[in-house]
């Protein structure tokens, strides 16, 4: 079941509010002009990632927020401007090779062609595609170099996407470096929800008693001394507690 989303037109006023119509220019003469540029760039950046987190709930704060309706979504809109970046190119059949139709100074009319594009490299299944390796291993190459990057495009954008989000819910959040070592700390000596019992300590305190029980485990420590390594353990992260009050 996807997730609830507001109202497309709730999310487009809440950017359109700070954001009309926004120009980019990649012709910097100056390093005043590049300062801008970049100012404008990272500005609609965190305005179009502030809309995302408004769609799609826990995007910021929870490792993996989306549902597969979601995903496909973004995908969709990271495909198309993958295409924008690579457009299409058109192949000719010379010699039994395709060849770009743009190297050929006299293309011949009547070759078979085909046009390799972001688009054209996704529309066959997964089983279709597997099968053009033997049918077609040419054009399965250049389809399987364009559908790798297009792979590789999309997981960059999502991890970009991710990390924007998480920067900007911790800063709403008055999430600090600080509190998130405090909050390590704790899970690592009074585990989640401060249960002892399943903190990492005791998870290994427990894997030793399991260990020696069995009698098999040459590499078993005695539970003595595991328990004074913890013990020791904590004492440091105690003495480094009170010297970062």
């Amino acid at each position: 079941m996807a997730k609830s989303k507001p109202a497309v037109n709730e999310v487009s006023a809440a950017v359109s509010s700070t954001l009309d119509t926004i120009t980019i220019s990649t012709n910097i003469a100056t390093i005043r002009d590049g300062g801008y540029q970049q100012a404008k760039v990272s500005g609609v950046s965190e305005t179009v990632t502030r809309g995302l987190m408004r769609l799609i709930p826990g995007l910021g704060s929870v490792d993996d927020p989306f549902d597969e309706e979601q995903k496909t979504e973004l995908r969709e809109g990271y495909v198309l401007r993958f295409s924008e970046l690579n457009p299409e190119v058109t192949y000719v059949a010379v010699d039994n090779q395709w060849v770009k139709e743009s190297d050929l100074a006299k293309p011949p009319a009547k070759a078979e062609r085909f046009i390799a594009s972001a688009f054209t490299a996704f529309a066959y299944t997964q089983q279709a595609f597997g099968a053009l390796k033997n049918e077609e291993p040419g054009k399965h190459q250049i389809l399987g170099e364009i559908r790798n990057k297009v792979n590789k495009y999309v997981s960059n954008r999502v991890k970009d996407l991710k990390r924007d989000a998480a920067r900007i819910y911790k800063a709403d959040n008055g999430i600090t470096a600080t509190r998130e070592s405090v909050a390590f700390i704790e899970w690592l000596l009074t585990g989640p929800k401060k249960d002892p019992n399943k903190s990492i300590l005791a998870t290994i305190r427990q894997r030793a008693i399991n260990a020696s029980s069995v009698g098999k485990d040459d590499t078993a420590l005695p539970i003595k001394v595991i328990d004074d390594a913890i013990a020791a353990f904590k004492g440091v992260i105690t003495k480094y507690q009170e010297t970062t009050k």
